[in-house]
């Protein structure tokens, strides 16, 4: 068998609209997984929320959270890998997004990204973006101090302001940050994650790959959103789904049918089983 490893997205991707794990994708990663090949979550999600998926899918392999910023190991709940963004910078950040009044949380090193802060009057917003977009319960404080390197800082607010914010960090922070931009699907709101430099999914796995021996050639990797590009694009096969941003289309070297079609499980099932 040409592949070893299976990289998957979760939010987009293995789960579907409704943010379900479907009977057909449990069994198809499950039978995977017994054929020999080795599961990898790949996900933006902190540790705390990507483990309930760990136990119904059988998952054994290292996790890649955070969009790669932290890898953990699911069974002993413990940080193999973390990055960070540099205090000063992150404190500088936290500053500007006071100034401008945006919504943000900040993931705290020293937690490894499972404490979330978040200022104190903020995210009052006829919608709870934090909970719907973030998937978030933040602790609300009166001012957000960074004492150690933050794993990210993640942004929602409406379009106009976030998107010159997003201007200002590709400009003055280009190699100290990386940024990503995220719509919504009424263009409302959008959102910024902000990551150390050069972390993403595609190092992450790359991290997961070689302490197992496997090669990028051997790996596919599944997305649906541009948090997926480096991984896909790292991957021997880069799969994106067809609900998936029209840019990780482009790139990706395979589409997979939509996640409310089991579309990773129709992948596994063909190309794998």
């Amino acid at each position: 068998m040409k592949y070893k490893l299976l990289a998957i997205d979760i939010d987009g991707t293995l789960l579907n609209s409704k943010s379900q794990l479907t009977p057909r994708t449990i069994a198809a990663v499950q039978a995977a997984q017994a054929r020999g090949l080795k599961v990898v979550l790949a996900t933006g999600r902190r540790l705390g929320n990507t483990l309930p998926f760990v136990g119904p899918l059988g998952i054994r392999e290292l996790l890649v959270v955070h969009n790669g910023v932290v890898v953990a190991d699911p069974v002993q709940q413990e940080t193999i890998v973390q990055q960070g963004i540099c205090p000063s910078l992150a404190a500088e950040l936290v500053d500007k997004l006071n100034a401008l009044s945006l919504n943000y949380i900040l993931y705290t090193g020293e937690s490894a990204g499972e404490k979330v802060l978040a200022p104190r009057g903020r995210w009052e917003e006829p919608e709870n973006l934090l909970s719907y977009y973030l998937g978030e319960a933040a602790e609300f404080v009166d001012g957000v101090e960074v004492t150690s390197p933050p794993v990210r800082i993640a942004i929602i607010d409406r379009t106009d302001q976030v998107d010159g914010f997003y201007q200002e960090l590709i400009k003055t922070y280009a190699g100290q940050v990386s940024a990503l931009l995220f719509g919504t699907e009424r263009n409302i709101w959008r959102g910024i994650e902000i990551l150390p430099a050069h972390s993403n999914k595609g190092t992450g796995v790359a991290f997961v790959a070689e302490r197992l021996g496997v090669d990028a050639s051997e790996v596919v990797a599944f997305g649906d959103n541009i948090n997926d590009l480096e991984m896909i694009q790292w991957a021997g096969l880069g799969i994106a789904m067809e609900n998936g941003s029209p840019l990780l289309k482009e790139r990706a070297q395979r589409i997979a049918p939509r996640h409310d079609e089991d579309g990773v499980a129709q992948i596994i099932e063909e190309l794998l089983l």
